[in-house]
């Protein structure tokens, strides 16, 4: 079987409530749980104001497929350039065997690109944004 992962931005108004407003695809799931372990940012659990929106899916999905749910975690915008690290998305075997100036061909970092640059576009106009995540099996 192979690892799937919900990714999801949320903003939040100052003073308000975080609300999700984009879900993300993502080519690898592993290897970005690689990545995230890597950083140090794995398996921190989902944020605890996370959105009641995401909260009642994490829910129904655990409920319904409880052994297949592997983790989540949050990633803020702050900590995304930690991810850009590609040598992080690798296995330890894959470093030893790829040239380190390949490694941006397995590493997924126009996806970080792409997210920190809507998360930024958000913090602009006073909203604060993070990631959301949980895989499945």
């Amino acid at each position: 079987m192979s690892l799937t992962a919900d990714l999801h931005c949320e903003i939040r108004e100052v003073g308000g409530h975080w609300w999700p407003v984009a879900t993300f695809q993502l080519g690898s799931a592993h290897r970005f749980r690689l990545a995230l372990q890597g950083a140090g940012l794995a398996d921190r659990g989902l944020p605890p104001d996370v959105s009641d929106v995401l909260r009642d899916r994490y829910d129904e999905q655990v409920t319904a497929h409880a052994r297949e749910i592997g983790g989540a975690t949050f990633i803020t915008t702050q900590e995304l350039p930690l991810l850009l690290n590609a040598a992080l998305w690798l296995t330890a075997e894959e470093r030893e065997r790829i040239p380190p100036h390949a490694y941006e061909e397995y590493a997924e970092t126009d996806f970080i690109r792409a997210w920190h640059a809507l998360a930024q576009t958000h913090e602009t106009n006073e909203r604060a944004a993070r990631l959301v995540v949980w895989f499945g099996i």
